[in-house]
């Protein structure tokens, strides 16, 4: 059987009450044995499930709307890739894995969210990694995502199509009206 990684994101603070969130919404999505553990930035879970991750945030979209309360474990993104924190190995992985995942057609944009690695500037990461990726670059509305987070001494790295990263505070159900 195939095991996916999520990185999910939670309220500072509140590790258990999201981790109850998290096997809650992981079996009614018929996962009964997820795996969640704290990393090494508060704030964020990893979280190993049965489940496909894509469908692991399709699923919680459906939760959501069937008033299933994201009140802790807020923003759910599946891994694709994982690497150590360093710039060579995380450009290695664009360009043995990430770039064939991204048509020649397709535009792309990049997201960095690092914690606890302050060794470069989000900008510098940007710059010495944007390269890797030979194709148009989009920032508005990008075809394909590449999402780097870097957590403590790991970083997860994955390939995105808008709707595949859950984020309980911006699902339509929860928006306000205007």
């Amino acid at each position: 059987m195939s095991m996916s990684d999520l990185l999910v994101s939670y309220r500072c603070g509140r590790y258990g009450k999201a981790k109850r969130e998290i096997f809650a919404a992981l079996k009614r999505l018929h996962d009964d044995h997820p795996v969640v553990e704290r990393t090494a930035v508060d704030g964020i879970a990893f979280v190993r499930t049965a489940l496909d991750g894509r469908q692991v945030v399709e699923g919680c979209r459906a939760l959501l709307e069937q008033g299933f309360l994201f009140e802790d474990a807020i923003k759910w993104v599946p891994v694709d890739y994982w690497c150590e924190a360093d710039l060579p190995a995380i450009r290695r992985i664009l360009l043995e894995n990430v770039r064939a995942r991204i048509a020649p057609d397709e535009t792309w944009g990049m997201q960095v969210a690092k914690r606890r690695w302050q060794r470069y500037h989000t900008e510098e990461i940007v710059k010495q990694l944007a390269g890797a990726i030979d194709r148009a670059v989009d920032l508005d509305h990008p075809d394909k995502l590449v999402h780097i987070d870097v957590v403590g001494d790991e970083v997860a790295i994955s390939v995105l199509r808008s709707p595949e990263v859950f984020s309980a505070q911006t699902s339509p159900s929860t928006a306000q009206p205007p």
